[in-house]
């Protein structure tokens, strides 16, 4: 009986193994119906993981490259020497960077250290309201002083329009304040209307001077006052106002500003009757004309222009002239002597090397005498008060950093610039 009990507990084992036996290759079977099922496959860890991205699929086309963007073209080429030039040769003459630029048809026509960086003091404020009329669409809005922006402007000791606190002023005021007067009240004024605060829009004239392609400009603050990182070029500066000419959308009122000799502010809440804003510029230019021919008649219009000043700078001169053709030319004279010798460099200088070819056969005697040695006024050399951007120290700066145009002529000079 134990011998029959021992063979029924062998069979039973064999039966539970063999059962077992049976189910592992049952789950094996359903568990390879399932991978085949489900597409799925088991994964070599040795086995390299494929190249492409496994999101992927044979059907879709592969993404095409994206196009490298092209250079953005400057809107101003920096103009080549007329088969005309001259090297300038006037000994008389104080500025230690000058230019004669042919606007119309971009042709330099004489030049001294040119392309030398300098500070360029107030005729910043050409740049400043070139942006500003390119960034608004109504010139009778109004800009509210404010009693810290009064406070700013006095810390700087800058030269002021005569605005004041809690007067609301047209942008077109603003326009005419900068320019006229050299006004730095103005130029603020027109840099927390458009930008919301002046390193703001000094961000944007930045922008403009690197949309134009000039490499010898940059921009610290609206008005020009005395920053040895705030820089530009004599030619660079004869292109800024090339560009505003260029411009349709703005010429006709920047050369408005330019031109005019006197101007009467829109009556404001502080100022009743307005305030008259007179042009240091014409006041400069008084007694004065193009004589080319020497015939002791004007033959060039003086169209307008800005003056400049600060102790680093010394005097500068942007002078725009127009010939009877409609060729509009620009000299840049920068770091003459005097206000007075600014404008008699200047002067000389165009009646020297304007071309004069519209002036054949109306004399044989085109030469290098002008006209300033037969002044008919005189010319005050002490700068007065409102035109002075700064006062400061140094008449020029060795860490004025150095150009990066090519130079273009074979004679050197200090760098230093005027207003």
């Amino acid at each position: 009986m134990r011998k029959n009990e021992g063979r029924t507990k062998a069979y039973h084992s064999g039966s539970a193994a063999l059962c077992a036996v049976l189910i592992m290759i049952m789950l094996i079977a359903i568990g390879t119906c399932v991978l085949v099922v489900t597409g799925r496959r088991a994964i070599d860890e040795n086995q390299d993981m494929p190249a492409h991205n496994v999101f992927d699929t044979s059907s879709e086309e592969s993404a095409p490259a994206e196009p490298i963007p092209e250079e953005v073209k400057p809107l101003i080429e920096y103009p080549e020497k007329d088969f005309d030039f001259m090297k300038m040769q006037i000994e008389s003459v104080t500025a230690k960077n000058c230019v004669v630029l042919d606007c119309t048809n971009n042709k330099i026509y004489t030049g001294k250290s040119y392309n030398k960086k300098a500070y360029p003091a107030s005729l910043t404020k050409i740049m400043t309201i070139i942006v500003a009329l390119e960034n608004c669409d109504d010139l009778n809005a109004t800009y509210k002083f404010t009693k810290a922006d009064m406070k700013a402007l006095a810390d700087e000791n800058a030269s002021v329009a005569g605005f004041v606190a809690g007067e609301k002023v047209t942008i077109k005021d603003l326009l005419y304040g900068a320019i006229l007067p050299s006004g730095a009240d103005a130029t603020l004024g027109l840099a927390n209307y458009i930008a919301g605060s002046e390193a703001a829009f000094v961000d944007m004239m930045n922008a403009k001077v690197e949309e134009l392609g000039l490499t010898g400009t940059h921009f610290t603050n609206a008005s020009g006052l005395h920053d040895k990182d705030h820089y530009s070029t004599a030619i660079d500066m004869a292109l800024i106002v090339k560009y505003a000419l260029d411009n349709k959308d703005i010429a006709d009122d920047f050369i408005s500003v330019l031109s005019a000799t006197e101007y009467r502010t829109k009556n404001s809440n502080k100022n009743p009757d307005g305030i008259v804003l007179s042009s240091i510029f014409f006041e400069r230019y008084d007694g004065f004309f193009i004589d080319r021919d020497q015939d002791e008649k004007a033959d060039v219009t003086i169209v307008g222009g800005k003056t400049g000043f600060t102790d680093e700078s010394g005097y500068s001169l942007a002078s725009l002239y127009k010939l009877d053709d409609g060729t509009y030319y620009v000299c840049i004279t920068m770091n003459s002597a005097s206000s007075g010798d600014a404008t008699k460099d200047n002067v000389a200088i165009v009646e020297k090397y304007l071309p004069a070819y519209d002036l054949i056969g109306e004399t044989s005697s085109v030469d290098s005498t002008s006209s300033i040695n037969n002044e008919i006024s005189t010319i005050d050399v002490t700068p007065s008060v409102i035109d002075q951007t700064e006062s400061s120290s140094s008449a020029s700066d060795p860490n004025l950093p150095a150009t990066i145009i090519p130079d273009q002529t074979s004679s050197t000079s200090t760098e230093g610039a005027t207003q």
